[in-house]
């Protein structure tokens, strides 16, 4: 029901209208009413009422006042006048108002009546349009996620400019306004997650997710972004003064619900240091990427701080003067089941600085290769790979590695062999698995219930995962394929028979015909029944 408030100062007219009409009957609740607009104000800012019916001549505040003073506050209530004075001016600022209906006095019943059931209908079909915009908006999220991470990425890496940026941010309706901005990077994958593989189907993980993005969209302060697979980035806006707070605040945020997964999850965050202009914002994200990835090298730290990283290389170095200068094979290996080749270099850098002054010692650089390679050989073994696939690994064990950067150079080359074979292996079975999945899709997409959470549980891969892999491979959001082949489907029956479109609608998975009528004519450019027409025209 919709909420209606009356004001009107003669109180037997006022009475008149609130007891002779039957309110419910027509839709709506009556929801109070005033003598005039000063008491009406602070009450209609606290009924919120979705239909003002005032005069306009009364005591202290009239009518005109209040509906330019609510139209302010309450921009999408509809407002009916109610007047002894058939006086042009009075209409025609009505009008610049916004203003529904002009009735003169005495109000008639019947028209009044006659005015409540085409405004309910009015308003009924318009709260029914938000509806489905807002439904057509949460069906398009993983759309606008794709989106807004491609967006991000130009952003992080100086692709666009900050004329660009605020351009883009405005019509992909993100405000990126702010005095000051830090970036909060975490990652979030499967305990089992080994790299060779999609990521498997966990409710743990799934919900982990879910609680994140909740806390996100509730905190305008946050802008979610993904960034790989396994990792997402939160833009955080702030003034001088509470930039860094609400930037802690969002990093406990995250701790608090990562922390639910216990063991059957991986989990690191890292931030950076604010900046208060937009073109610094990739210099702000290299800081937190730089300190995220120390998650490799000591995968027991959940938040990483260049602080405890300073700590971290610190205690290398006095390891290495006490002859302890020990690579961890299990750093590389953790390194290779999670790490891509652009961050290479920077864990290499890593291994090198936390072992101090012995990396310059012609022993220490061959047994820094030598451990690499060895790595790579067990992690290789271990997702199956064939001996043949990594021979040249296997000479270069034998290689001498007389100075750092030679060192280097064959640490490189073992690594980015071993994760181009694991993106290979992972390539195979993501080929075999969207077949899966796409064979679902095709066979479900009449039924309402199909999203892309239920089909990653069915192809058993992460929602994450599988979002990314399919708008990767496939070149669309699941969103955009699943609605695409719905709407091709209802095309072709548009075509081809003489169903009513209601049919139509739950034979492709829309149980509510008039949503089904608003995604055809977003998509197509028209509604169902104009296609039909201009189809059969063209034969």
């Amino acid at each position: 029901m919709f909420k209606v408030f009356l004001v009107e100062d003669e109180i037997v007219v006022r009475e008149g209208i609130r007891k002779n009409i039957l309110w419910e009957q027509y839709g709506f609740l009556y929801a109070g009413d005033a003598s005039d607009g000063e008491l009406a104000l602070p009450l209609i800012r606290q009924i919120k009422p979705d239909l003002l019916i005032t005069d306009i001549k009364m005591p202290f505040m009239d009518g005109l006042a209040l509906i330019e003073l609510v139209r302010k506050e309450l921009p999408d209530i509809k407002i009916v006048i109610i007047s002894g004075y058939d006086d042009f001016s009075y209409a025609q600022q009505a009008i610049g108002l916004g203003v529904e209906q002009y009735l003169l006095k005495p109000i008639l019943k019947d028209k009044l009546a006659e005015v409540l059931v085409a405004l309910q209908q009015k308003m009924q079909a318009e709260l029914q349009q938000q509806e489905h915009v807002a439904k057509f908006q949460r069906e398009a999220q993983e759309y606008e996620m794709d989106s807004r991470r491609r967006f991000f990425e130009k952003i992080v890496t100086g692709g666009l400019s900050v004329s660009e940026i605020s351009e883009t941010a405005r019509t992909m309706g993100i405000d990126v306004n702010a005095p000051f901005y830090n970036i909060v990077l975490y990652s979030l994958n499967s305990s089992a997650f080994n790299g060779s593989a999609p990521e498997r189907y966990t409710d743990v993980l799934a919900e982990v997710q879910e609680r994140v993005t909740q806390f996100v969209v509730n905190h305008p302060e946050l802008i979610l972004f993904r960034w790989n697979v396994t990792t997402y980035a939160v833009l955080v806006k702030g003034g001088q003064e509470d930039i860094l707070q609400r930037t802690k605040d969002c990093v406990v945020n995250l701790t608090s619900r990562c922390e639910c997964a216990g063991s059957d999850a991986d989990w690191h965050i890292a931030y950076g240091t604010p900046v208060s202009r937009l073109g610094a914002i990739p210099a702000c994200f290299s800081e937190a990427n730089r300190i995220l990835s120390y998650r490799y090298l000591c995968p027991e730290e959940h938040i990483l701080t260049e602080t405890s990283m300073r700590d971290f290389r610190k205690n290398g170095k006095q390891n290495t003067h006490t002859g302890n200068s020990e690579i961890d094979r299990n750093r590389i290996l953790n390194f290779l089941m999670n790490g891509t080749e652009a961050d290479i270099e920077q864990f290499i850098d890593q291994l090198l600085q936390n072992a101090g002054e012995d990396v310059s010692l012609p022993l220490f650089c061959r047994y820094l290769t030598m451990t690499v390679c060895y790595s790579v050989a067990d992690y290789l073994d271990s997702i199956g790979c064939r001996r043949e696939d990594y021979k040249l690994l296997e000479r270069r064990m034998d290689d001498s590695a007389p100075n750092p950067e030679v060192a280097r150079k064959s640490a490189r080359q073992a690594m980015t062999q071993a994760i181009a074979l694991r993106d290979s292996e992972s390539k195979k079975q993501q080929s075999n698995l969207l077949k899966q999945a796409i064979g679902f899709m095709d066979t479900h997409y009449p039924e309402e219930s199909i999203s892309l959470d239920r089909v990653a549980r069915q192809i058993n891969i992460s929602p994450n995962y599988f979002s990314a892999m399919f708008s990767q491979e496939i070149g669309q959001t699941f969103v955009e394929y699943l609605t695409g082949k719905r709407i091709g489907e209802a095309k072709r029956m548009l075509r081809q028979s003489d169903m009513r479109a209601s049919e139509i609608a739950a034979a492709v998975g829309y149980k509510d015909p008039h949503y089904f009528s608003f995604v055809f004519r977003k998509v197509a450019g028209c509604t169902p029944s104009e296609y039909r027409r201009s189809s059969r025209l063209c034969v």
